[in-house]
């Protein structure tokens, strides 16, 4: 006999059968853990709309090109088209990438308003007094981006390019583009039913 091994006792209802029609039950699989197939996307082509499961490597890809996948959802490009730009439309449309631009807009005002004690690196470099010139209309932005309401992920993505666009009237004084047009612009690429077809 092999040391450590004991051999088992043998069951005491063994003879009696498992339920009232005399049948045996059929045995109970162990439970096993079910692996984790991350994130999905919706995806459309010519046979139609498909789920795609994403990996680890396309997360870190939409991550890694995310102001280039930026520009081309703000060109119009729609997310279903492509994994990458499904990714990223959620990441932009999220309640924390929303909060997160309206923060940024929002210490921009608040630097316009009081220039000497709202220094921060961000707005140093912006245009304070055309900041100033279209308060209103920023502050609407801040309000629809902050809204319980879903948005356009194209729409989100101009918001970010306005906010990051260093050739633009909100930091060059080169530039002859009316800044409140352009944030007025963005707000209506907010709302999610400019993208529908029609």
């Amino acid at each position: 006999m092999p040391n450590g091994w004991y051999p088992q006792e043998p069951r005491r209802d063994a003879d009696k059968p498992d339920n009232e029609h005399g049948t045996p039950l059929p045995s109970v699989p162990a439970r096993r853990q079910r692996r984790s197939q991350g994130p999905e996307v919706i995806q459309v082509d010519c046979f139609g709309l498909y789920v795609e499961h994403v990996t680890i490597v396309q997360r870190l890809e939409s991550h890694l090109l995310g102001d280039r996948l930026d520009r081309t959802l703000a060109a119009g490009v729609a997310p279903e088209t492509d994994v990458l730009l499904a990714l990223r439309a959620q990441r932009l449309a999220c309640t924390t990438s929303r909060r997160d631009l309206a923060h940024s807009i929002q210490r921009l005002l608040d630097a316009a308003a009081e220039p000497a004690h709202g220094f921060n690196a961000h707005a140093s470099m912006a245009i304070l007094s055309r900041v100033t010139e279209c308060r209103r209309d920023l502050e609407a932005l801040i309000d629809h981006l902050l809204a319980p309401a879903p948005l356009s992920a194209r729409g989100v993505a101009l918001v970010r390019l306005l906010l990051r666009d260093g050739t633009g009237p909100l930091y060059r004084y080169e530039s002859r583009a009316d800044l409140g047009v352009l944030v007025r612009r963005v707000t209506a690429a907010l709302d999610p039913s400019v993208d529908w077809p029609a």
